[in-house]
C-alpha cells in the first residue's frame, strides 16, 4: 500500500468529490488504498439463500458482489471506518501496469457515499460493468476528497488479480439460488404444520396486513411461493406447496385483494430456507413465501 499522510487521516476521510480526482495537482497528498499483487484474493462466501464474492482492500474495507434468492446482482463497498456524512464520488476503470498493450482509464460513473459502514451500494446494472472490467483484467477505482479539510485526495481500487479464479465457485453458488423474473419490493413468509394448508392465526395476521397494504397502493401486485419440507414424496410434496400457495391467495382475495393482482407459484420441496435435516429446518421450510413488487 502507498500513501503519503496517515492511516488515522485516512480513515477519517469523508467523501466530497474534487474538480480533478485522478489529477491531483503538486500541492495535494495522495493517499490510495489496495491489495498488493501478491495479497490480492476474491473469496466465496455461500451461505443458504445467499452468495457473496468478496475482495478484502486493507486498512480500509471490502469490495463485495452480493446476490442472494430471488434478488439481482449487488454491488457494496464496507468500510471500517464508516463516513458521517454523504459526498459524492467518482468510480474509474484503470488498466494496472501489467497490462499491455495500454488501456485508457474511462469513466464507469459518479455515485453518492452515504453515512454508515456500508457508504456505497450499486444496482445491477452498475455492479455487472464493475464486475466485467475486474473480468476483463481492468482496476476499477473509485476517488473521493479528504474529509478533514478536502486537501487530500483518496483512491480505492479493486484488484482484478486472481479475480477470474473464483469465478467459477460464485457462478455455481448463484445458479442454485431462486430465481424471480421481478424484483420484489419487500419479502415476508406465513408457516404452516406438517402436512396441512390451513392458516394459523399468526398467519392470518401477516396477511391482514399484506392486504391493507396493498388495497390502499394499486400500482402493487403479489406474487406468492408456495414451499414444503422435504419429508415424503415430491411429487405430493409440489401438490402440498400448490394448496398452501393457493390457500393464502384465497384468504388474500376474502380480505379485499382482487384476484388480478395475485400470482401464485409453488416449489414443493426444491427451495428450503433452512436445509438442514431437523424439525426446526422443516418447520421453516413450510411457508408461502409473500413477494410484493410493482405491476
Amino acid at each position: 500500500m502507498t500513501g503519503n499522510c496517515t492511516v488515522s487521516k485516512t480513515l477519517l476521510s469523508g467523501f466530497a468529490l474534487g474538480a480533478s480526482l485522478f489529477g491531483a495537482t503538486a500541492a495535494a497528498h495522495l493517499q490510495r488504498f489496495e491489495a498488493s499483487w501478491e495479497a490480492s484474493r476474491w473469496q466465496v462466501e455461500a451461505t443458504h439463500g445467499r452468495c457473496a464474492l468478496v475482495h478484502d482492500i486493507p486498512r480500509f474495507g471490502q469490495a463485495r458482489f452480493e446476490q442472494r434468492a430471488g434478488r439481482r446482482l449487488e454491488f457494496a463497498l464496507h468500510v471500517q471506518q464508516p463516513p458521517v456524512l454523504a459526498q459524492r464520488a467518482q468510480l474509474q476503470s484503470v488498466a494496472p501496469a501489467w497490462k499491455k498493450p495500454p488501456v485508457e482509464q474511462r469513466l464507469l460513473g459518479e455515485f453518492m457515499l452515504e453515512p454508515g459502514r456500508t457508504p456505497l451500494r450499486v444496482p445491477r446494472q452498475q455492479a455487472l460493468r464493475i464486475y466485467y472490467e475486474l473480468e476483463q483484467g481492468m482496476k476499477p477505482v473509485i476517488a473521493f476528497s479528504d474529509w478533514g479539510d478536502g486537501a487530500d485526495q483518496v483512491q480505492v481500487a479493486f484488484m482484478p488479480v486472481r479475480f477470474r479464479e473464483a469465478l467459477p465457485r460464485f457462478l455455481e453458488c448463484t445458479a442454485g439460488l431462486l430465481y424471480l423474473d421481478f424484483e420484489p419490493l419487500s419479502e415476508q413468509a406465513v408457516y404452516f404444520s406438517t402436512g396441512s394448508d390451513r392458516l394459523s392465526r399468526a398467519a392470518q395476521r401477516v396477511l391482514e396486513q399484506i392486504a391493507r397494504d396493498v388495497r390502499g397502493n394499486r400500482e402493487r401486485r403479489i406474487v406468492l411461493g408456495g414451499h414444503a419440507d422435504e419429508r415424503g414424496d415430491p411429487d405430493y410434496n409440489l401438490d402440498l406447496s400448490r394448496r398452501r400457495a393457493a390457500m393464502v391467495a384465497r384468504y388474500l382475495r376474502s380480505r379485499g385483494v382482487p384476484r388480478t393482482v395475485i400470482e401464485s407459484r409453488y416449489f414443493g420441496e426444491d427451495q428450503p430456507e433452512d436445509p438442514a435435516n431437523s424439525a426446526d429446518a422443516w418447520a421453516r421450510n413450510r411457508r408461502v413465501t409473500v413477494w410484493l413488487a410493482n405491476k
